[in-house]
C-alpha cells in the first residue's frame, strides 16, 4: 500500500473547452503523482474528445463530485462559474485549483476564500507566470537584494487577443465581455505583487481604448497603482495590438518590463526577432540572460507537481502558487481598473461605448 507521501493525487477536471484541452489535460499527463479521473463539461461533444476512455465523462460536475472518488478538482470553465463549481467541490471535500481570473467579482472570491476556510482545503489560482523561469530569475534576483529595495514596476503585454476573426473570434469576444483585455493582463497584475512580495492595491487609476469593437470592457487598458509597500505600478495591457490586421509582430506577443530599485534595475528586453532578454544592472553585479519560458501546458505541470505535494504533505501552498486572496487582490485591482475605464470612456469617443 502506497504512502501518504507517495499516494497519487486524483484530479476531476470542469470544463474540457479549448483551455482544458491544449493546456490542462496535457500537463495533468505529465505530472507527477497526479491522475486525471475524471472530466465534466456541458458539451458532449467535447467530452467525445477524450482520448483515455478510462476517464469518466459527465455533463454535470455535480454528478462528478458524487460519484468519483477524487483528492482535488481543476476549474478551467467559463469564469462566471468558477465560484459556484469552487464552493461545490469544496462542499465535496476536495483541494481546488481555479483558473484565472478566479470570479467575476471580489464578492465571489472572498465566497470561494470562505469555502475554502471553512472546509480546510487548499484554493490555488492558475496564475502560471510564476512558473516561468525568467520570471523565477527576476524573483530571485530581488529576493538576493541585487536592485535594494523595489520602487516602482512597470509591464507592457501586447496581444491580438487571438485576433477579430477566425475560430477563436468568439473566444476573444466573450473575454471582452467577461473582463477585457485583463482577462490575461490580470496575469501582470498578479506578478507585481509576485514581485514585490505581496501588498495590496491603492491608489488605482486606469483609462481604455475599445477601437471600435462593441464589447463591454477595453481591448487595451492602460493602469497606474500603488502597493501599499510604497511601490508604484503600471500595467498597459492589450487584446488590440494587431488584433484588426492580419500580420502579427515576430514573437507574436510583446513583452516590456522594467523594475526599479533603490540600487540597480532590471530589465526585459524583446528584440525585433522576438527574442527576449533579462538584464540586471546592479551596484555589484550586471549581467544580461536569455529569458526563459514555457509553454502553458509545461508551467501548469509544475503548479501541478507542487499542488499535489501540499496536499500530500497537509503543508501550505508554495509562493509560487497565487493563493485565494492573491486571486481577490488582482481582481480588486482589475475590477476597479475596468470600472475606471469605462467612467472615463473610449480614449477615442466622447463616452463610453456601454
Amino acid at each position: 500500500m502506497a504512502s501518504k507521501e507517495s499516494r497519487v493525487i486524483r484530479f476531476g477536471l470542469i470544463g474540457y473547452g479549448t483551455h482544458g484541452q491544449w493546456a490542462v489535460v496535457p500537463a495533468m499527463r505529465a505530472a507527477h503523482g497526479v491522475r486525471l479521473a475524471a472530466v465534466a463539461d456541458l458539451m458532449p461533444a467535447n467530452l467525445a474528445k477524450l482520448e483515455d476512455k478510462n476517464i469518466a465523462g459527465y455533463t454535470d460536475y455535480r454528478q462528478m463530485l458524487k460519484r468519483e472518488k477524487l483528492d482535488a478538482v481543476y476549474i478551467a470553465t467559463r469564469v462566471e462559474s468558477h465560484c459556484a463549481a469552487a464552493v461545490a467541490s469544496f462542499k465535496a471535500g476536495l483541494h481546488v485549483i481555479t483558473e484565472k481570473p478566479m470570479a467575476t467579482s471580489i464578492r465571489e472570491c472572498r465566497r470561494m476564500i470562505s469555502a475554502a476556510k471553512q472546509a480546510d482545503k487548499l484554493l490555488g489560482v492558475d496564475f502560471e507566470s510564476r512558473y516561468s523561469p525568467g520570471f523565477r530569475q527576476i524573483r530571485q534576483w530581488i529576493v538576493a537584494g541585487h536592485i535594494g529595495r523595489v520602487r516602482a514596476i512597470h509591464i507592457d503585454s501586447m496581444w491580438d487577443g487571438h485576433k477579430i476573426w477566425g475560430a477563436l473570434g468568439e473566444r476573444r469576444r466573450r473575454f471582452c465581455e467577461s473582463s477585457g483585455c485583463l482577462d490575461c493582463g490580470i496575469h501582470k497584475l498578479d506578478l507585481a505583487r509576485y514581485f514585490n512580495g505581496g501588498g495590496a492595491w491603492r491608489d488605482i487609476k486606469a483609462f481604455g481604448a475599445w477601437f471600435g469593437e462593441h464589447v463591454k470592457y477595453p481591448s487595451h487598458i492602460a493602469i497606474m497603482a500603488h502597493l501599499d509597500t510604497g511601490v508604484l505600478v503600471t500595467i498597459n495591457a492589450s487584446f488590440a495590438f494587431t488584433a484588426y490586421i492580419k500580420r502579427r509582430i515576430k514573437g507574436v506577443i510583446y513583452e516590456g518590463l522594467a523594475i526599479l530599485g533603490d540600487k540597480g534595475v532590471i530589465v526585459l528586453h524583446q528584440s525585433p526577432d522576438g527574442e527576449r532578454h533579462l538584464e540586471l544592472v546592479g551596484e555589484k553585479i550586471a549581467k544580461i540572460i536569455p529569458f526563459a519560458d514555457h509553454g502553458h501546458d509545461a508551467v501548469i505541470t509544475l503548479l501541478l507537481n507542487d499542488f499535489a505535494e501540499s496536499i500530500r504533505k497537509h503543508t501550505p501552498l508554495p509562493y509560487e502558487i497565487a493563493t485565494g486572496y492573491d486571486g481577490l487582490m488582482a481582481q480588486s485591482c482589475a475590477d476597479e481598473a475596468n470600472r475606471l475605464a469605462i467612467k472615463a470612456g473610449d480614449s477615442g469617443r466622447s463616452a463610453p461605448l456601454r
